[in-house]
């Protein structure tokens, strides 16, 4: 059983008429700071030391990054436990914000990072044999990427 975490940005789907990236659950991030409107930040992404600085000193941040962890674990632990959900192979959490750029990065990476590290000792469900495998995208981060040749 695959368990993807994905960012994205709204701007570039729900709010232009388009849909978005397929998921199975999903956390809307906009009514969080917005590193966006910080000028020394508008330009870094959620990967970077800058950002995730920005986002470790909001106490209401890392308490939303805490629930979400803690619902996105216990769903986890439910599904591999589920015999009944044998016909399901991947699982989809999306994460989004306004530009698919800050935010939503950040809460996927972090939560995939999380998850990764507490089932590292569970590649195999003992129960019911299931294979578990982690994987993370985010979808609109090569928007803002520098392409070089």
């Amino acid at each position: 059983m695959k368990f993807r975490f994905i960012s994205y940005g709204i701007k570039y789907y729900e709010a232009v008429g388009e849909l978005a990236p397929k998921h199975d659950f999903l956390f809307n991030l906009r009514d969080l700071s917005n590193p966006f409107w910080v000028p020394e930040l508008k330009e870094k992404h959620g990967l970077e030391l800058e950002i995730q600085d920005f986002f470790a000193k909001d106490d209401s941040i890392q308490l939303r990054l805490d629930k979400i962890s803690d619902l996105v674990n216990d769903f986890i632990e439910d599904a591999l436990k589920n015999s009944y959900r044998s016909d399901v192979d991947d699982i989809t959490f999306a994460f989004r914000c306004t530009g698919g750029k800050h935010r939503s990065v950040y809460f996927a990476q972090s939560v995939f990072e999380k998850m990764q590290k507490m089932f590292e000792n569970r590649d195999i469900n003992p129960e019911t044999g299931k294979k578990i495998a982690f994987e993370v995208e985010h979808v609109d981060l090569p928007r803002y990427l520098e392409v070089t040749s």
